[in-house]
């Protein structure tokens, strides 16, 4: 009989945890305890752009069959996605059909051995050039939008670190000096920062390595060489990378990392706010991959919002997408592996069209656009409006967020957060403790405290000044009384 209780014990211990480990279709959030909890659905698939629907201007059927697609990226109305099978750059409208390639089709024989690249991966555009990283040809080749000349190639960066290393660009950002930000295989040193005329300036934002004690153990009794085999092991590099209008740069991590997203200022350091009630990672409840588990999450890609008020990852081990907000807040997931079109299975890159989010896939060889449904829309308005002090609006925004969906504790915050400025503090304490928001709800208590002060303080201070006088009137009367008696 026992062993038969144990048994059912096991297992329905195992239902409960797999039941918060495994959400794959439904939305899901986190509380502040980090529990999973159900959500509405934020974002939803409006198109998805294959093989069998990839058009032309013309609405005819493209030439060009999609290979192993590595990088998106949006620049006015212009879409660039990087092909590293047929190793070329597609441009596309806002339609999603195909405009240009990049590098130039009418090329001679001698020009072709310059133009022509290999497993290009990374992109980003500015000032009217798209940059590419041409793993393979190992370069840096920076384009002209409209012309499609080269204007300037990188490809010896001059410094010790590539005397006996290649230099395999992975992933680029430009900031709007023209200053670029690289990611290159097997560089541990950190991110490549190259001057706009692409000189080789430095190395920035170095991860840091940490070790456990039987690591530094022995690290301390190891020879040379070793060391240097195991410093590779331990080291970890950056995987992605995404710059903001005020220079911040973006980056995602290895799960092994200490922390696996990043925002760095000029000086290298980490500035990113992780106020939320999870920290910013991608999944926080998961089974490791000694339980049976596809463990934590492996974030491939970060891309900041237009408007910079959030930034989404993107997790290649469960194909989901995570959205935060610059307090760190997690704001919503979506995304998820599977067989259908719609879904995920080797997804590699994303980047932000307005308020829709692309996504490439390279085993689906696919683009698939997501857009914000009426919950996730009324989120990012809110969001909004309280950036710009319109504390109002957003409250009536969290209050339909609520509508549909009541366990959001972030709507409870924006509601407080709101009253808070508009200073009905009373109604803040109530929202902020809702949703969990220990530092806001301190100040709401604080200034409701401050506000009872200043009006009963006066009455209070009058009373004690009535009362001091009555008391020196009347020992004053006490001591004349005795006074007198003495004298008579």
């Amino acid at each position: 009989m026992i062993k038969k209780v144990y048994i059912v014990f096991i297992l329905t211990l195992l239902i409960l945890l797999s039941s918060d480990m495994t959400i794959l279709a439904d939305s899901y959030n986190y509380t502040p305890l980090e529990t999973v909890i159900e959500s509405a659905e934020s974002m939803s698939v409006t198109k998805v752009i294959d093989n069998s629907n990839f058009l032309n201007q013309n609405n005819q059927r493209s030439t060009y069959q999609f290979g192993e697609l590595k990088d998106v990226f949006v620049y006015e109305d212009k879409i660039f996605v990087s092909d590293a099978t047929n190793n070329i750059i597609y441009e596309l409208n806002t339609s999603y059909q195909l405009v240009d390639t990049f590098p130039k089709q009418d090329l001679d024989e001698e020009e072709q051995s310059y133009y022509n690249l290999n497993q290009p991966n990374g992109l980003y555009a500015f000032d009217d050039k798209l940059y590419v990283a041409d793993t393979e040809n190992q370069r840096i080749v920076v384009f002209d939008i409209y012309s499609k000349e080269i204007i300037m190639t990188i490809s010896d960066p001059q410094d010790p670190t590539f005397d006996n290393r290649l230099f395999k660009p992975l992933k680029i950002t430009v900031d709007r000096t023209g200053r670029m930000f690289v990611i290159a295989l097997d560089v541990f040193e950190g991110i490549m920062d190259f001057n706009s005329d692409g000189s080789f300036s430095r190395f920035y934002g170095t991860n840091v390595v940490t070790m456990s004690f039987f690591e530094a153990l022995i690290y301390r009794f190891s020879s040379e060489e070793q060391r240097q085999k195991q410093a590779l092991k331990l080291q970890t590099s950056f995987t992605n990378l995404d710059i903001d209008e005020y220079g911040y740069v973006y980056t995602v991590s290895r799960p092994d990392n200490e922390n696996t997203i990043k925002k760095i200022n000029f000086k290298g350091q980490d500035v990113l706010n992780r106020n939320g009630y999870v920290n910013p990672v991608g999944d926080v409840v998961y089974l490791s991959e000694n339980q049976g588990g596809l463990g934590a999450s492996n974030l491939v890609d970060v891309a900041v919002s237009p408007n910079g008020l959030m930034y989404s990852v993107l997790d290649e081990t469960r194909g989901r997408i995570f959205t935060y907000d610059n307090e760190g807040n997690l704001l919503y997931i979506y995304g998820e592996l599977g067989d259908r079109s719609t879904m995920f299975s080797s997804p590699q890159s994303l980047a932000y069209y307005e308020d829709r989010v692309i996504v490439v896939d390279s085993l689906n060889h696919s683009i698939i656009v997501f857009e914000p449904t009426n919950f996730g829309d009324l989120i990012n308005q809110a969001i909004s409006y309280y950036s710009q002090a319109k504390y109002s609006e957003a409250k009536i925004l969290w209050e339909e967020v609520l509508a549909l969906n009541s366990n959001y504790f972030l709507a409870y915050n924006g509601i407080g957060k709101s009253q808070l400025r508009e200073g009905d503090y009373q109604s803040a304490i109530k929202n902020l403790k809702l949703g969990n928001d220990n530092y806001n709800y301190s100040k709401a208590f604080e200034n409701a405290r401050n506000e009872k002060l200043d009006i009963y303080l006066p009455y209070m201070l009058g009373f004690g000044f009535v009362l001091i006088g009555y008391l020196f009137y009347k020992s004053m009367k006490n001591a004349l009384q005795r006074e007198g008696e003495e004298d008579e």
